[in-house]
């Protein structure tokens, strides 16, 4: 399938990814007998990635459900009202598009972020640092720490949601090597100095979704799971 055609199947499978992530952190307490409600940097990364996806679809469900109101309420008049009760100047179609397209953006952007930093406060604690700056050498010295090997499907599945969220530095423009990986039936092509398309919603949860194995992966190698002592997280331990 390679679209939606409609946002309750979204919200089926960002609600089964949220269920994928808590799994995760149960298993976190059993395997590395970390607390559940402790503030060790895997499950305030894993937390802040269920809230991410737990808020995206709950504003998704509250426009749609806002939406079914105003046709239910207002019959033939249920457009205009709609779109009152937005806010918004817009056609409703309009409107709705630039609301889901900010969610969808965000939502890439937000998970992105907490990956990134995840693995800088695992690196830290194993003592483990990479040779420069960036997302690529960061995830590479990730992979290479939980026995990964750098150059398969895990490190493609890291380098297409960097990819996504390093085309908003650029307004939506591809500007580092071309790239076609194949996630799960689903096609990402970055082509240099060409235009992002395949950041549909499709997209965006399937690479999500690939995005939490390889957490799994990471987090349960010999070398991570060896980790049974808290991972300081700096934000969460309030420091300034």
């Amino acid at each position: 399938m390679m679209n939606y055609s409609n946002f309750n199947q979204v919200l089926s499978d960002l609600q089964i990814q949220n269920h994928s992530i808590e799994d995760i952190r149960q298993k976190i307490v059993t395997v590395c007998g970390v607390s559940y409600a402790s503030q060790d940097a895997r499950h305030v990364a894993l937390d802040g990635l269920q809230c991410d996806i737990g808020a995206c679809g709950n504003w998704i469900r509250a426009l749609m459900s806002l939406k079914g109101l105003a046709q239910e309420k207002y019959g033939n008049n249920w457009d205009e009202e709609y779109r009152n009760l937005i806010g918004t100047g817009l056609t409703s179609s309009k409107a709705e598009d630039l609301m889901l397209d900010y969610l969808r953006n965000t939502l890439t952007t937000k998970v992105h972020f907490k990956i990134e930093n995840l693995f800088n406060n695992i690196l830290t604690a194993l003592s483990a640092s990479p040779n420069r700056r960036g997302f690529w050498h960061i995830s590479d010295t990730m992979l290479q720490q939980a026995g990964i090997p750098t150059t398969g499907r895990e490190k493609d599945i890291l380098t297409v949601l960097a990819n996504l969220r390093n085309s908003f530095h650029t307004n939506g423009m591809h500007s580092n090597n071309s790239l076609t990986v194949d996630i799960d039936g689903i096609r990402f092509e970055f082509c240099k100095g060409k235009r992002v398309e395949c950041a549909s919603w499709k997209h965006i949860v399937v690479i999500i979704g690939a995005n939490i194995s390889v957490l799994e992966s990471v987090l349960f190698s010999k070398r991570v799971a060896s980790l049974k002592n808290e991972i300081p997280d700096a934000f969460a331990a309030g420091n300034p």
